[in-house]
C-alpha cells in the first residue's frame, strides 16, 4: 500500500497494481488538456479556464441529434464530430433516472461515505487553521497577525466529490479509473488523483473529449461540476462503472431545468456558456439561453419588451443558445436557473428582472403561464465573498439594474414569485461540521495590510475573491500552492510568485504571465488576511502560512 499525500500530508490509499497506469502516464493524459489552446477559454480578467470538451461541439451535437416528431427514442445516432450519442431532450429526466437505478451507476453506502469523509478530514485539515478558528478567526504569532475569512476553502459539495474519488480508488484498486474533467479546480487535488493512478480524459484539438482509451469495465468518475447527458449516454454504452460525484447543488439546478421543460418554458441560465457546469446543465434543456451577467440579462429583457434587432440578438448569443433558437418565439415562457458559482445577488436580481419583464408584457394575472421561479442558489460562493468584505470592514453591494428599477416603479404593490421564501440549500452548517467548531470572530482592531488568496488559477470563485481585495485597495496575491512563497521546491524566502488579475487563467495554468514580488513581506508588524476558494483544502492554506512564518523565523 502506497502513501499518497494531499497537500503534503500522507494518507493510506491503494494504488493500482503494476498493470495499472503509472503516475507519469496519468500526467501525460492531463498535460494535453492543460496545453490545448483550443480547449481554453479566457474571458477578460474575470475569465475561467475550462476544458470545454462538449462546449465547443454542443450546438453541432444538438443539430445532428434533433428528435423526430413524435419519436420517444431516448438516444439517437452519434454526432460525427464528438462521437457521443445524443439523448432526446424530451426524455432526459427518465433517462437519467434509469441510469441512476442501473448496475452501472455505483452507489457508496452511508458507512463508506462517512469513512471516506473522515479520512479526507485527516489528510486535508490544518492544525494552524483550526487554531485560528478556535481563536475567533484571528491569531498573532510574533509580529504577524493572521486574519482568516469566516467562510473559506472546501465547500461541502467539493469535499464530498474529492472523498468519493478517493474512495473509488480504494474500492476499485485494480481498475482503470478515468476522470472526465478536473475533479475540482485545484491542481494539487488533481495531481494527487494522478499519483493514485487515475487518468484524465484528454481534449482533442477541436476541444472535444477523446474517450478512445476508455474500455468496457473501466471506472469513470464524473466531476463535481457534473457531466452532460450525452456524455453519460456514451459511458453507459461503453459499459463502464460510473462514479458520480456531481454536487447535489448542481443536480438541483438540473431538476429546475427539467421543471421548466415540462411546462414548455425556455431555461434562461445565468452562467458562462462554456463552463463545465453550464455545459452539463443546458444539456437537460430542450430550449435554453445562457446569460453571463446583468448586462446580458437586461439586453434579453429589453428584447422581450419589443426593443432590439433579431439578427443582432442571434449573433450576440450564437454560442449561448440551443440550435434553432428563435427569440420571437422562445422567450414567450421562461424559467431562470443558474451556474452555482455565479454571484448570488446577481442571480436573484436576474430572476426578478425577468419576472417583472413578463408582468409588464403579459400582466400579473398571466405571470404563472409565462414565468417560473426557482431557488437554485448555492450560498457557498456568496458566503466566501461576504466574508472577504467583512474582513476588510466593508459590505457587499448587490448589483443594480436601471431597467429593473423602472419596472419596479411601474409595478408598485405587485408581489413577485421569485421573492417568496423557498427552501434553501445552506452550506454553512455542513461546513462547520466539516471544519470543526469556531469561536465568535474577534472584533477587528487592525487594518488588513495584505491578503493571500489560495486556489486554482482556473477557479472562477477564487478569482472573484482576489477582485474584492483589489476593489477594497488591499494588496492581494493569488497563489495556487504554498510553494509559490519562496523558491519553488526550496526554502521559504521573502518572495512570492502570483497570478495577477490581468493574466488569463489559461496562461497562468502553464506558469505563464505570473509575477514575482521580492520582499512582499515588509519589516515590522503586519496583518495578513487569509482566504481560499471553494476547491482549496485547508492543508494547502496551512502550508502557506507556515512558509510565511518561516520567513520571519517563527513557529506556530
Amino acid at each position: 500500500m502506497a502513501l499518497v499525500p494531499l497537500g503534503g500530508l500522507a494518507a493510506n490509499f491503494v494504488v493500482p497494481s503494476a498493470s495499472g497506469p503509472s503516475s507519469s502516464q496519468g500526467m501525460q493524459t492531463l498535460q494535453p488538456v492543460l496545453r490545448g489552446a483550443t480547449a481554453a477559454h479566457a474571458e477578460g480578467s474575470r475569465g475561467v479556464f475550462s476544458v470545454v470538451g462538449l462546449a465547443g461541439t454542443a450546438v453541432a451535437v444538438l443539430a445532428v441529434g434533433q428528435r423526430r416528431r413524435g419519436s420517444r427514442r431516448q438516444v439517437v445516432a452519434a454526432a460525427a464530430d464528438s462521437g457521443l450519442p445524443v439523448v432526446d431532450r424530451a426524455t432526459t429526466k427518465q433517462w437519467r433516472r434509469e441510469l441512476v437505478q442501473s448496475e452501472q451507476y455505483f452507489k457508496f453506502g452511508r458507512t463508506q461515505m462517512e469513512d471516506a469523509m473522515n479520512q479526507l478530514k485527516k489528510v486535508s485539515g490544518s492544525d494552524i487553521l483550526t487554531k485560528i478558528r478556535e481563536n475567533g478567526f484571528r491569531l498573532t504569532i510574533g509580529d504577524i497577525t493572521f486574519v482568516l475569512a469566516e467562510s473559506y476553502g472546501f465547500c461541502w459539495g467539493v469535499e464530498r466529490a474529492v472523498a468519493m474519488a478517493y474512495e473509488a480508488r480504494n474500492f476499485f484498486p485494480d481498475k482503470n479509473i478515468w476522470v472526465t474533467n478536473e475533479i475540482i479546480h485545484n491542481p494539487s487535488v488533481n495531481d494527487n488523483l494522478d499519483k493514485m493512478g487515475m487518468k484524465f480524459i484528454q481534449a482533442r484539438a477541436d476541444g472535444s473529449k477523446d474517450y478512445s482509451g476508455v474500455t468496457k469495465g473501466d471506472v469513470v468518475i464524473l466531476p463535481a461540476f457534473g457531466a452532460s447527458i450525452d456524455e453519460m449516454a456514451f459511458l453507459k454504452e461503453r459499459q463502464v462503472q460510473i462514479v458520480d460525484t456531481t454536487c447535489p447543488w448542481v443536480s438541483k439546478v438540473w431538476g429546475s431545468v427539467e421543471k421548466s421543460k415540462d411546462k414548455g418554458h425556455t431555461a434562461i441560465i445565468h452562467g458562462k456558456y462554456d463552463h463545465e457546469e453550464t455545459v452539463a446543465t443546458k444539456s437537460f434543456a430542450q430550449k435554453y439561453l445562457v446569460v453571463k451577467n446583468m448586462a446580458e440579462a437586461e439586453y434579453v429583457a429589453e428584447y422581450i419588451l419589443g426593443k432590439g434587432n433579431k439578427e443582432e440578438f442571434i449573433r450576440k448569443f450564437s454560442k449561448a443558445m440551443h440550435e434553432g433558437f428563435d427569440p420571437d418565439v422562445d422567450l414567450d415562457q421562461v424559467g431562470v436557473a443558474n451556474q452555482t458559482t455565479m454571484l448570488k445577488g446577481e442571480t436573484e436580481l436576474i430572476g426578478k428582472l425577468f419576472e417583472r419583464t413578463m408582468i409588464k408584457k403579459y400582466g400579473p394575472q398571466e405571470i404563472n403561464n409565462h414565468f417560473m421561479s426557482f431557488n437554485t442558489i448555492c450560498d457557498a460562493t456568496q458566503e466566501r465573498q461576504d466574508a472577504m468584505y467583512k474582513m476588510f470592514d466593508a459590505k457587499y453591494e448587490a448589483p443594480k439594474s436601471v431597467l429593473y428599477a423602472e419596472l419596479e416603479g411601474e409595478q408598485v404593490g405587485v408581489s413577485l414569485l421569485s421573492t417568496k421564501q423557498q427552501e434553501k440549500l445552506e452550506s454553512r452548517k455542513m461546513e462547520a461540521e466539516m471544519k470543526g467548531s469556531a469561536e465568535m470572530p474577534i472584533a477587528a482592531n487592525q487594518k488588513v495590510d495584505m491578503c493571500i488568496v489560495l486556489g486554482g488559477f482556473n477557479s472562477s470563485n477564487t478569482t472573484h475573491l482576489l477582485e474584492i481585495a483589489e476593489e477594497e485597495g488591499v494588496p492581494g496575491y493569488h497563489i495556487d500552492c504554498a510553494e509559490r512563497i519562496g523558491i519553488p521546491g526550496g526554502e521559504a524566502t521573502n518572495r512570492i510568485q502570483h497570478k495577477p488579475l490581468s493574466t488569463p487563467p489559461a496562461k497562468a495554468m502553464l506558469d505563464e504571465g505570473l509575477e514575482v514580488k521580492d520582499g512582499f513581506l515588509p519589516d515590522g508588524p503586519i496583518t495578513i488576511g487569509i482566504t481560499s476558494g471553494a476547491s482549496t483544502p485547508d492543508k494547502m492554506v496551512g502550508e502557506a502560512l507556515q512558509r510565511i512564518l518561516v520567513i520571519r523565523g517563527l513557529k506556530a
